[in-house]
């Protein structure tokens, strides 16, 4: 076990559940809101693509028009994020002691830069926007939030493919812990792309039906989100010491690579090490947990090799949800949504279910209809068909 509790103590998040944590409940218990895109400056393709695109954002409305010319939709999600759940801490910290920043993402802003590519191809070099150049930046984001918040005690941004929003908790938890920093603001954050999209319809794994089902035994594949989640963690003496409410202990995390991945192997090893390592770090038996969310996305790969891990670690009897049903395939944000929406359940005494049911991988015991459940640990995983596998266990601390 730690030596210094990691507690969350403030949540930002802006996703197709919505603006703002205290929203994320109510969100839960609708139907997904899915919705569609086509057209990009530069590209479109030829029908329709389903996806969990962001609602209700407006940028300047929440930061006002000052600055946002050149800011890049990732950015913007970021900022947004910031200033509409954890604006208060970051600005009432003297500069000295503000929270250092670690966001997780598989793509970064990935349309400024194929569009900056794009622009001086249609348009030629010379008639590029020099400002431009600067969203191509993988860290551009992260960058912009230190700017705008002051906060120069780190500056980090993590790229494990679709495991990055969960890893960089993980990186936040590993530097609190070593004692580097009291406070660090992290969490995932991804946009929807014509270039990421393009990349998983041609890999295959893009719904047809535009219907994402995890673990269904006839899943036809993913279908694509966006969003951000960032958590204020804390050591618990930092938390107590400002009087600040905790919502939550980072009990534990757990990660891991399977090498051979690309080449077919299943995984398994390697996310049930992550599992166990993940409750070990948090001092309890697996039996322990009350109820698992899961990374599962209706990519039948990854999908089966979590159910796989899964029932080799717990059976078929423990609880398992998927919130990807409700944000989509966030890549390197989903980790960070699904922890987001894992606390929000842990508060409100509940299991949020996916709706209607059906036949699952390996029987797994997904919760269809929402249930009241009082819960102490919940395990949050996420699995990638890359090899990256990681959990991250949460206490309840009501």
């Amino acid at each position: 076990m730690r030596s210094r509790p990691i507690v969350i103590t403030e949540v930002g998040t802006i996703s197709a559940l919505g603006i703002g944590f205290s929203n994320v409940a109510s969100s839960l218990s609708q139907p997904p809101r899915k919705s569609s895109v086509k057209d990009f400056e530069f590209h479109q393709f030829s029908s329709e693509v389903p996806c969990y695109a962001v609602r209700d954002f407006d940028p300047v409305e929440v930061l006002g028009k000052k600055g946002l010319r050149n800011k890049d939709n990732s950015t913007k999600f970021l900022l947004g994020t910031f200033d509409t759940g954890l604006k208060s801490v970051m600005e009432s910290t003297e500069e000295e002691n503000r929270p250092g920043i670690c966001i997780g993402t598989a793509f970064g802003s990935v349309q400024s830069i194929g569009d900056f590519l794009s622009d001086s191809i249609v348009n030629g070099v010379n008639n590029v926007n020099p400002q431009a150049f600067a969203n191509t930046v993988i860290n551009s984001p992260t960058g912009n939030a230190n700017i705008r918040y002051t906060s120069r005690n780190l500056s980090a941004t993590i790229s494990t493919g679709f495991n990055s929003g969960l890893d960089a908790l993980i990186y936040a938890c590993d530097h609190i812990g070593m004692g580097y920093l009291d406070r660090i603001a992290a969490g995932g954050l991804e946009e929807i792309s014509y270039y990421s999209l393009l990349g998983l319809e041609r890999t295959g794994i893009l719904s047809k039906s535009g219907d994402l089902r995890a673990f269904a035994l006839d899943s036809d594949g993913v279908v694509a989100g966006e969003g951000c989640a960032v958590f204020l963690l804390e050591t618990e003496e930092s938390a107590k010491a400002r009087g600040a409410s905790i919502l939550g202990e980072i009990a534990g995390v757990g990660s891991a690579f399977n090498p051979d991945a690309r080449k077919g192997s299943s995984g398994t090893d390697a996310a049930v090490h992550a599992i166990k390592a993940a409750c070990d770090e948090a001092g309890i038996d697996p039996d322990a947990i009350d109820f698992i969310a899961s990374a599962a996305s209706g990519n039948r790969l990854s999908d089966q090799f979590e159910a796989d891990a899964i029932t080799t670690v717990f059976g078929t009897k423990k609880p398992v949800t998927a919130y990807k049903m409700f944000t989509g395939e966030c890549y390197g944000a989903s980790g960070a949504l699904n922890t987001m929406c894992a606390l929000s359940d842990l508060r409100n005494s509940r299991i949020s279910g996916t709706g209607p049911a059906y036949n699952t991988i390996g029987d797994i015991p997904l919760v269809f209809d929402t249930v009241q459940k009082e819960s102490t640990y919940v395990l949050v995983t996420s699995f990638s068909c890359d090899g990256n596998c990681g959990a991250l266990v949460l206490k309840n601390v009501k």
